[in-house]
């Protein structure tokens, strides 16, 4: 019996540690999801992308429509299906609510930046603004 009430004890102080290890866990960094976003965007993976995405970017659409759209518009467009070799953060600036990194996309034809906007929501960082960023002489840096 006391056996039995020492390992019913052990493991309900294991099951503690590690329920309050995982509350505990921060999530991703605002960096870690510009980039998640951005790589979602190169691997034309639309749901990820949606995932990753605030109600601000995803125009009043539900999963399967966003992805259908985007989709259809990436067929349109008829760009490669990778544009970007390397994918890396720049300068990230978070606050508590809201964050900015900005992305640096290196292809085989030179370098595009990005700023990516996030805020915190309730499971975590989410994008809500995305575009290309314009150097200071107002054209697009290459």
């Amino acid at each position: 019996m006391i056996v039995f009430l020492l390992v019913v004890t052990v493991l309900t102080g294991l099951m503690a540690f590690v329920w309050v290890a995982v509350a505990r866990e921060p999530g991703p960094s605002p960096a870690d999801v510009a980039i998640a976003y951005e790589r979602a965007w190169d691997d034309l993976d639309f749901d990820l992308l949606y995932d990753l995405s605030g109600e601000e970017l995803r125009d009043g659409m539900r999963r399967d429509r966003f992805v259908r759209v985007k989709r259809a518009a990436h067929e349109r467009a008829g760009t490669p299906a990778r544009l970007g070799t390397r994918i890396e953060v720049e300068t990230a600036i978070a606050g508590n609510e809201a964050a900015l990194v900005v992305t640096r996309i290196g292809a085989d034809d030179g370098e595009i930046r990005n700023n990516v906007t996030l805020e915190r929501r309730a499971n975590g960082w989410v994008v809500v603004g995305y575009g290309l960023r314009i150097d200071s002489g107002g054209s697009a840096q290459q």
